[in-house]
């Protein structure tokens, strides 16, 4: 509050408290600081309080403070560089502020058509976005006027894989992907809405007709093999059970890895369970329940309000009842 009120009479309105800042508090040891300039999504800028640097190295007992604040240069020129380039091109992708259309990034496939439902309870005009034909991108606008108003839109459509490093990247200033994607990424996005439809569930699974046959090759080899298109939340899994597991990725069929005997078991992600079911494959363990969520880069989350105005009018329209979060869904 002091802080604040101490730079009231400079510009207060470009300083904003956000307690979602996590670092090392084994470094840090007080407020911590970091610089965001518009469209870019990684500070340009950070810094804090650190006194325990200096822990013991002036004799036991004495506290010697320790602060310090520095600038990428390599960042900026990057970021420069990239917004000359892409404005000589006619292209808006890199160094996208306030004063162009908002860009949301949504998926292609199953989950598109929930998407557009929600961003069109949300109040957006989603049209053309129906039927974009080949395009890419397509236009968009808010039906809303007033507070909280967006303005006008861009559709950027992906793949939900991609859709995290379109927006991590500053391709798009925020959008929407399932859970496993944004863990998957292991990108610096922050996630606003669990948006409660497109309920998946990842599983580990084998062949009914080996079961057992994995404990046997474990305590034979000393390792589990595992095929996944999910190479880095299987790891994970795996990792905090103890289990030593060689992860093969695929990207399609990945049934088919335990059937001819390449693995032992898969890590999928399943919504109705028919797949394995037809290739009789029993399910041996349930890591997490995955959504559909609304997520967007930290410098757009902080510098751009439009993006914060749009999750709110998303979290209000999962409320009715045809987008009402799935009750233990993993956050």
């Amino acid at each position: 509050r002091a802080l604040v009120e101490g730079l009231a009479p400079e510009d207060a309105q470009v300083l904003s408290f956000d307690f979602s800042i996590m670092n090392s508090f084994d470094y840090y040891t007080g407020l911590v600081f970091k610089a965001y300039a518009g469209g870019l999504p990684d500070p340009v800028g950070s810094g804090g309080r650190y006194d325990s640097i200096f822990t013991g190295a002036f004799g036991d007992g004495i506290e010697v403070p320790a602060a310090g604040f520095a600038f990428s240069l390599e960042r900026l020129e990057a970021a420069r560089t990239s917004v000359e380039d892409a404005a000589s091109d006619g292209d808006h992708a890199a160094g996208r502020g306030t004063e162009g259309p908002l860009r949301i990034s949504v998926p292609k496939g199953s989950l598109k058509a929930d998407t557009l439902d929600v961003l069109e309870a949300a109040g957006l005009d989603v049209s053309e976005l129906r039927d974009p034909g080949r395009h890419l991108i397509v236009r968009g606008r808010d039906t809303r006027a007033g507070e909280g108003a967006v303005g006008d839109i861009e559709f950027v459509i992906v793949r939900p894989s991609d859709a995290p490093a379109f927006v991590g990247c500053g391709g798009a200033d925020c959008g929407i992907c399932g859970w496993d994607s944004l863990i998957e990424a292991d990108l610096n996005l922050l996630q606003l809405v669990d948006l409660g439809y497109g309920l998946c569930t990842f599983i580990e699974a084998e062949p009914a007709w080996r079961v057992g046959q994995a404990e046997r090759n474990y305590a034979r080899r000393g390792s589990l093999r595992v095929a996944t298109k999910y190479p880095r939340i299987a790891s994970a899994w795996y990792a905090e059970r103890g289990v030593n597991a060689d992860i093969v990725s695929l990207h399609g069929n990945i049934e088919l890895g335990p059937i001819v005997g390449m693995t032992d078991r898969i890590v999928d992600i399943t919504a109705t369970g028919a797949t394995l079911r037809d290739n009789d494959l029993v399910i041996t363990g349930r890591i997490m329940d995955c959504t559909a969520r609304f997520f967007v880069n930290p410098g757009a989350a902080r510098l751009d309000p439009r993006v914060r105005n749009l999750a709110d009018r998303l979290a209000a329209a999962v409320k009715d009842k045809h987008f009402e979060p799935v009750a233990g869904s993993a956050q």
